[in-house]
């Protein structure tokens, strides 16, 4: 059975994510694949992808930066806000635009800022995705919700395509920048070209097209996966040696702090708090997540760690 682990692919146009994920299941002979998060079917770039257990680890990823380059073309408007869709309205005047110009727009928007999803997305409204009321012809008012831009770059202007680079938070809408972006200049725009470079602790020089995976299982190579500990590398971590400690970790129980002597309380997070702690073997295999909590005997005020998350060895 193919091992644990994220593989990182660079997604070819035309391919939703979710094509990437059946061909990817069938390629390995995996019972259990699941990508981190929805690229559209214009845009390229990487698609971090869970293989069996790390399935259950997605949302433990911290990919709350996402960094994406393309081009905007201007003078066009969409119903999907890109490429693909159908067009809706053309500007019949100049797109003579100085690079100044389209910089200052561009910078209006770095900050924290509040953005309306697409009408053409994967967000839900009663259990449906927006893409199935407008795919039906039905009118929905799209959310709004707050994003951050880090930088979003102007790298040339070439009438009508604007190229760009944008690090903004996860949730933002790339698509909708563009639209945005087109509306504030009076001519409209639409993404005409995506690639995301980077989400989180994934990019693209970890990452390898579906070819050249096809040709590494033919070979008979295996598949080039990341190590656990690293992708979740923004947690805190114990090394776990004693093996009767690593076998109540197999079992699902609670480790008393001082079956730890060597932990230091202080560095880990507050007991209670939403936060995981990686617990690791002397090989640096992912054993579990954890989180620190009270041990909840009255007037106990002994800390334990309470597993979240184990992996099976079996399936590892």
């Amino acid at each position: 059975m193919t091992e644990t682990g994220f593989l990182v692919i660079d997604k070819p146009e035309g391919m939703t994510s979710q094509r990437v994920v059946g061909k990817i299941k069938r390629l390995l002979g995996c019972r259990k694949v699941g990508h981190t998060g929805t690229l559209d079917p214009l845009a390229t770039g990487v698609l971090p992808i869970a293989l069996n257990q790390a399935t259950r680890l997605i949302q433990y990823l911290d990919e709350s930066r996402k960094v994406y380059s393309g081009e905007i073309e201007f003078g066009v408007e969409s119903d999907t806000l890109d490429r693909d869709g159908t067009v809706v309205a053309r500007h019949s005047g100049p797109l003579d635009f100085s690079e100044d110009e389209i910089a200052a727009v561009f910078a209006a928007y770095v900050g924290r800022i509040t953005q309306t999803a697409p009408v053409y997305s994967a967000i839900k409204q009663q259990g449906k995705p927006l893409y199935a009321y407008a795919r039906a012809g039905i009118e929905v008012k799209p959310p709004e919700r707050k994003i951050e831009i880090d930088s979003f770059e102007l790298l040339s202007y070439k009438p009508p395509l604007a190229e760009f680079r944008v690090v903004c938070s996860r949730g933002t809408y790339v698509r909708s920048l563009a639209a945005d972006v087109g509306r504030d200049l009076g001519c409209g725009g639409r993404i005409w070209s995506l690639r995301r470079e980077a989400s989180g602790a994934f990019n693209l020089e970890q990452s390898l097209t579906l070819a050249a995976l096809e040709e590494q299982v033919a070979a008979g190579g295996k598949a080039p996966l990341l190590v656990l500990p690293e992708v979740l590398g923004h947690l805190p971590r114990i090394v776990i040696a004693d093996f009767d400690l690593k076998d109540k970790i197999a079992h699902g129980r609670a480790l008393s702090l001082t079956e730890l002597p060597e932990i230091n309380p202080a560095d880990l997070p507050e007991a209670g708090a939403a936060a995981e702690i990686m617990l690791l073997d002397a090989d640096n295999n992912l054993l579990a997540l954890a989180r620190l909590q009270d041990s909840g005997r009255r007037g106990d005020k002994e800390k334990c760690l309470r597993m979240s998350r184990v992996l099976s060895a079996s399936e590892s």
